[in-house]
């Protein structure tokens, strides 16, 4: 795990403040790998320090939304168990065509819809953010507003191929990883005194990838590792889990990525030795 108190943020930004005012976190997309999310909030719980705003991707969304909906990071990850989404076959359901996809949201859609009752964003508990790639004009956006939180949320996630497009007010919608998988913008706007970003995605050398679906996983990670980087340097610190072993994939490793996002939260929060509001 390696902490990034990254040099060239600091050459357009102050010296991270360690006691601010308001604390952004954005939560980097990477399929299973975004499980490490939840224990490096769980080490943010435990060091008493908490943010203002959150920004998520992919399945940094998921994660995020839930948080900021109220959830507890162990209740999410009591939650990932009960509804079976650390079992690839129960998270990724086959399409009966393939024309727009091979698999559907419809687990997704069904966890949504259990864990959050509501499916507006001013009802959540803190600020949220998540981002989406507009797959009819190639561009990207992030959505904080209205009450089409549950279907931008499945947009959000739904990677190009593997996923069907997620049609919202006619318009189609992809994963927001495929331009922004570290989502920095809102926070920025949002005039954060510290942005702290978690980027979960790491691209370690193989020798030979077998399989279709360990290209196609090994494929997205290469896209999207490639985009975050103008995104570290908005960041006053970026945490990055030593994920290298494992692929977007590893669903039913959830509980060995949660410990290694908290082990590298822990190690963040012990250095970095941000105080309590």
């Amino acid at each position: 795990m390696t902490i990034e108190n990254d040099l060239l943020a600091q050459k357009s930004k102050a010296k991270p403040n360690k006691n601010p005012k308001k604390v952004g976190l954005a939560l980097s997309g990477g399929g299973a790998l975004g499980y490490a999310h939840m224990g490096f909030l769980q080490a943010m719980r435990e060091a008493k320090f908490d943010v203002d705003v959150i920004s998520g991707t992919s399945m940094g969304s998921i994660i995020g939304v839930m948080y900021a909906a109220g959830y507890s990071p162990i209740e999410i990850l009591e939650f990932v168990d009960k509804e079976n989404m650390n079992k690839v076959s129960n998270v990724i359901k086959l399409n009966s065509s393939f024309s727009r996809g091979f698999f559907n949201h419809q687990k997704l859609s069904s966890v949504l819809d259990k864990a959050i009752p509501h499916n507006d964003f001013s009802k959540l508990n803190k600020k949220f953010y998540c981002c989406v790639v507009n797959f009819n004009e190639a561009t990207y956006k992030f959505v904080g507003k209205g009450t089409l939180l549950k279907e931008y949320i499945a947009a959000s996630a739904s990677i190009p191929i593997v996923y069907e497009p997620i049609e919202i007010e006619g318009v189609q919608y992809i994963d927001g990883g495929l331009m922004q998988n570290l989502p920095v913008e809102p926070l920025v706007k949002e005039k954060c005194d510290l942005i702290i970003g978690v980027d979960v995605v790491a691209v370690a050398n193989k020798e030979n990838v077998k399989g279709i679906m360990n290209i196609i996983s090994r494929s997205i990670a290469i896209s999207i590792r490639g985009n975050s980087s103008y995104s570290t340097k908005q960041c006053d610190y970026v945490i990055t889990p030593n994920l290298e072993k494992y692929t977007l994939l590893d669903f039913d490793k959830a509980q060995e990525l949660f410990d290694i996002g908290y082990d590298a939260g822990k190690e963040f929060f012990n250095k970095a030795k941000l105080k309590k509001r």
